[in-house]
């Protein structure tokens, strides 16, 4: 993974069309996002969906980012990892349960048995497509049938965004943008 070479151009958020700009207003003004703003047509009701991931969800936001950290991890995507601890730690996610994702221990003890089912159910959604009987069982038992819908919303779409920041080569920031919740 080459991280420092990028293949598509990033967009100047001040000379993209309208709709684009008004779409830059709504997430951090990271690398991913300049780089995804290169298709015109679909960046502005992307973002639209990505904003909403950080509105109020009935999947909790440390169960959610606990999630995202996990598919950057197993998509071996540096850029969607690096920025998301910043974003981790704005909602309250410890160092301790960041060093146990980056390890691959999802059952580690600092995780309620909530995150434990969220996050072998996100892993086995990365791994094989179709979450297992028994892993969406287990999920079921912690989570509403709401909050797993929310969670394959927010495995798909950062499976998206690590595919997107990977096949892309964007370039890594400076340092990562600020987390969405603060905003």
């Amino acid at each position: 993974m080459n991280d420092n070479a990028g293949r598509l151009p990033l967009i100047d958020p001040d000379s993209a069309p309208e709709e684009v700009r008004a779409a830059f207003a709504k997430l951090p003004d990271v690398n991913l996002f300049r780089a995804m703003a290169g298709a015109t047509t679909l960046y502005p009701p992307f973002v639209e969906c990505l904003a909403g991931l950080f509105q109020e969800l009935e999947l909790d936001a440390r169960t959610e980012r606990l999630a995202v950290l996990l598919v950057g991890r197993l998509s071996d995507c540096h850029y969607v990892w690096r920025q998301n601890i910043v974003t981790a730690h704005s909602v309250g996610i410890s160092d301790e349960q960041i060093a146990a994702i980056d390890r691959g221990d999802r059952t580690a003890r600092c995780f309620s048995a909530k995150h434990q089912a969220a996050l072998a159910f996100t892993e086995d959604c990365v791994r094989n497509v179709e979450v297992s009987d028994e892993v969406y069982a287990a999920a079921a038992r912690e989570l509403s049938s709401r909050a797993i819908a929310e969670l394959l919303y927010v495995v798909g779409t950062y499976m998206m965004i690590c595919r997107f920041a990977r096949s892309g080569r964007v370039p890594l920031d400076e340092k990562p943008g600020p987390s969405p919740y603060a905003s």
